[in-house]
């Protein structure tokens, strides 16, 4: 327990680094393209949106134009420009402005956690704007200066707040015209984030539209609100993932040590179910004995399996409400040595395999009765890991916790059991000392 101790602790022992700039902008043939840490925008030469990406884990289209992109009626082509404010490498904000003459419209664009950008339209007369959908007209809200459109096969929504009137549908008219625009995934404290004064009304507007909201929310929310709750707290999210699993463990901890239990009964037995599987070649006849074994020890073979089993929907839940937090990872602060803990791949998450694979020898050390079995684990510990490499740093960080806390905990109820593992040297096929 020693040598992984000192080794986390060299792991994490490095200091953070700051992070600088997230917004680019390309200039190409079919338009311009400003790319942001999760949002990709494609705005035409005419000022009008063509399409948006969401890149946070896949690059996936949430937006495509249908005379919905900002368009002002009656105009012609503009003379475009853009400015933006450097930071590194890249901006912090950008600024993407079309001069039609008589009419103005700026795109501005700064970088955060939220997806919203703000649209501004200065006119000499009343113009027609059209506002965005993501969804279908059939699935547009409108109330007040506050227009939604949501569509649920990509739980997406639009939601625009304007400062003049509304024509009713998506279209809105004036001439000094000011958009706080969210176009993203339909998270709702990013909505209350983006619009803390409309909130209550934006949230009753899109839980009237069809397929957006579940019954899964009623448990994915209050764990939401949980961690962010720790959050307020610690102001650092590597913190509070580490403080919200341990909680978690915490509470399942009896789950687990019934489960751990019943596998201690079953090793101390297995024995005499060897003896019983020997002697009785017939099915019946054997299964008959090995539950008069089973009954004589008070053991319930099946109780172990049924604690995994109600432990695993939760730590799904679980991993939901990490993933949920991706945005926010990206723009607080560093976690020793994450600078943002919504990158994913081995460059970011190789001290998480080195953990994981140490962890799991340990585990296997410690569980396993023969060299047999402890390879068998030591090579999924080393393994399995890998099929995580691309997961969010944040989401990595959970898993890890919670394998640690696992190996923790193993040691501590076998220990109070004594029930021994195999020793290194066994392991290896070292003679033992002396």
């Amino acid at each position: 327990m020693k040598k992984i101790l000192t080794v986390i602790i060299f792991v994490f022992a490095i200091f953070s680094i700051l992070n600088a700039g997230t917004i680019t902008v390309e200039e190409r043939t079919d338009g311009i393209y400003v790319l942001t840490r999760f949002i990709e925008y494609r705005i035409d030469y005419m000022g009008n949106i063509q399409e948006i990406y969401s890149t946070l884990e896949r690059r996936t289209r949430i937006f495509l134009y249908y005379n919905d992109g900002f368009d002002i009626t009656g105009l012609g082509t503009p003379t475009y420009s853009w400015q933006g404010l450097k930071d590194g490498d890249k901006y912090s904000e950008v600024n993407l402005k079309f001069d039609y003459g008589e009419v103005e419209k700026i795109f501005n664009f700064k970088e955060g956690p939220n997806y919203t950008f703000n649209v501004l339209i200065n006119s000499s007369n009343d113009v027609i704007v059209s506002l965005p959908r993501v969804g279908f007209e059939t699935d547009d809200r409108i109330r007040g200066n506050i227009f939604v459109s949501g569509y649920a096969k990509t739980k997406t929504v639009s939601i625009v707040k304007f400062n003049d009137k509304s024509l009713g549908g998506n279209k809105v008219s004036g001439s000094q015209l000011r958009f706080l625009v969210y176009i993203g995934p339909y998270k709702k404290t990013l909505i209350k984030d983006a619009f803390p004064e409309d909130y209550d009304t934006i949230i009753e507007m899109i839980s009237s539209i069809s397929g957006l909201n579940s019954w899964f929310d009623y448990i994915k929310y209050p764990l939401v609100n949980f961690f962010g709750w720790i959050n307020d707290f610690t102001h650092n999210f590597g913190l509070t993932i580490i403080i919200f699993t341990i909680i978690v463990r915490f509470i399942f901890y009896p789950l687990y040590h019934a489960q751990t239990k019943s596998m201690i009964k079953m090793r101390k037995i297995q024995p005499l179910v060897e003896q019983v599987k020997k002697k009785y070649k017939d099915p019946q006849k054997q299964q008959q004995e090995l539950l008069k074994i089973y009954k004589e020890n008070k053991i319930n073979p099946a109780s172990g399996c049924l604690m995994a089993l109600i432990q695993l929907p939760v730590f799904i839940v679980l991993y939901q409400v990490i993933r949920y937090y991706q945005e926010e990872f990206a723009f607080n602060a560093s976690f020793l040595i994450w600078k943002d803990l919504a990158s994913g791949g081995f460059s970011a998450n190789w001290s998480f395999l080195i953990i994981q694979i140490i962890a799991g020898y340990y585990l296997a050390i410690i569980t396993s009765q023969d060299t047999k079995t402890a390879w068998q684990s030591i090579i999924m510990s080393f393994v399995f890991p890998f099929l995580f490499i691309g997961l969010p740093s944040g989401v990595f960080l959970y898993y890890t916790a919670n394998t640690l806390i696992q190996l923790g905990t193993t040691y501590y109820i076998y220990k109070k059991y004594k029930i021994k593992g195999i020793t290194h040297r066994e392991l290896w096929g070292l003679p033992n000392k002396g």
